[in-house]
């Protein structure tokens, strides 16, 4: 492995909890984990040590908590590695961290333990990859998909694609490199095996290429959008779907100017649930101008809207537009306000369909509307038909290799055969990239670990 230096980093979120883990890994991980529990018996690979973390410099005891220390290879980076684990205070970790790298250690990079990982054989691209999808899963699908990724070859399908494009490749590099031993029908035989053999490949690739689309929406998840008149309780209602007070509440018309948005789940669904301004109030200035069309344009991008109306205004005319604008998409209404009277009578048939009477602020009826929204939700998102998470860089090089093959076969029948051999060549390059082969370090760092958190 080209890394010499030990990296240190803090392995939990940020936060007051239970624990905290610190973690090193390099060639001196050993040695300052010895540094920090000095005067005390020696570390024992593989095993729980109970240990005094004491400060170098004037030995004051920091904390006292495991030491867990693995020797390479048989470590998750295949290098040295010592896992800290302490009481689970912000400032004691972060004092830790900075005495690790008062003893040579230097911070880590994001991702660079399981970019270590992957220079060490541990962990293919793809694993690597789905380490990430792991950690920053938001659904239940999203995680089901990404420990698939990780515990499966989820290579396979990639694979095998490489192994049509490497077979169309030979047969029409066969007459090129040995035209002396290749007759006319033989050429001709060897492009028609080519050509099929690359449609083969396009029809594996769109397969996957819908799975990067499936994987796409699976990770937007369903968009709520909270709309109705001023003043009609869509803050509190939204405070109370969420369980906390994220948006201010209050009894003065148009409180909320700007759209607020909280990710949620709802069944297995990550939902993004968006409160709006309230519409129908004429404009006081450009701020409230600029309030309603930002609710408009959140309407024209919801895949759900949740309708809220006032039980005791009932259905007003500017509500009859909102109520127009949504009926083309999934749409629920919701009569708030239930405990200062009920639903009027004939709302349903004003509406045009059913309507659910609820009080955001006593939890009247929520359960009906959670379960209500749910099911909408599980019906937007649909059945994810993605065999496999496929991630954005990897369809760019699916898309890269689609393409040269469009190309090759367009023309096959015109062009010569050294021509098709390249359109070929950059196909299984796009393939080879894809997996991780014949590209440097530094480009998979940039591309592909950067958006890994620290400490991972």
């Amino acid at each position: 492995m080209p890394h010499v230096s030990t990296i240190a980093a803090l392995a939990t979120a940020r936060g007051s909890s239970g624990i905290g883990i610190v973690r090193l890994s390099g060639p001196d991980s050993w040695a300052i984990a010895e540094r920090l529990t000095t005067g005390q018996p020696p570390l024992v690979d593989r095993m729980a040590n109970l240990r005094r973390i004491c400060r170098p410099s004037t030995g004051e005891v920091m904390d006292q908590g495991i030491v867990l220390a693995m020797r390479g290879p048989h470590s998750y980076t295949g290098e040295d590695t010592v896992e800290l684990q302490l009481h689970g205070s912000p400032l004691l970790l972060d004092s830790v961290l900075q005495a690790c790298l008062e003893l040579g250690a230097e911070p880590a990079r994001p991702g660079e333990f399981t970019f270590r990982a992957l220079l060490a054989g541990k962990l293919s691209l793809l694993q690597a990859e789905a380490v990430r999808d792991l950690v920053g899963a938001s659904s239940d699908e999203e995680l089901s998909l990404a420990r698939k990724s990780l515990f499966t070859d989820a290579s396979q399908p990639f694979r095998a694609v490489l192994s049509l494009i490497t077979r169309s490749l030979a047969a029409v590099e066969g007459p090129v490199d040995f035209p002396d031993q290749f007759s006319e029908d033989d050429e001709a035989g060897a492009l028609h095996l080519a050509t099929r053999l690359a449609a083969e490949t396009h029809a594996d690739i769109q397969k996957l290429l819908a799975d990067a689309q499936a994987t796409t929406r699976l990770r937007r998840g369903v968009t709520v959008v909270i709309a109705g008149a001023t003043n009609v309780g869509k803050s509190s209602l939204m405070n109370a779907l969420l369980k906390y007070p994220r948006v201010i509440v209050s009894d003065i018309p148009g409180t909320t100017r700007d759209s607020v948005a909280e990710e949620i789940l709802l069944g297995r669904q990550r939902v993004t649930l968006v409160d709006t301004a309230g519409i129908g109030r004429p404009p006081a200035g450009a701020l409230d101008s600029l309030a309603g069309e930002q609710a408009a344009q959140s309407i024209e991008h919801a895949d759900i809207v949740l309708i809220v109306l006032n039980a005791e205004t009932g259905l007003q005319l500017h509500e009859r537009d909102l109520l127009d604008r949504a009926r083309s998409l999934p749409h629920l209404v919701a009569v708030n306000k239930i405990d200062a009277g009920p639903v009027p009578a004939g709302l349903e048939a004003e509406v045009g369909g059913p309507v659910l009477g609820i009080s955001a602020t006593e939890g009247t009826e929520l359960d009906e509307l959670t379960h209500r929204l749910t099911e909408m939700v599980e019906a937007a998102a649909g059945t994810v038909a993605a065999s496999q998470m496929v991630t954005h860089r990897q369809a760019a090089e699916l898309t890269i290799a689609d393409r040269a093959l469009g190309e090759f076969m367009n023309s096959a029948a015109t062009v010569p055969a050294d021509v098709l051999a390249y359109l070929l060549g950059e196909a299984r390059e796009a393939m080879q990239r894809l997996l991780g082969e014949h590209i440097a370090p530094d480009e998979i760092l940039a591309t592909v670990f950067s958006t890994f958190c620290i400490g991972k």
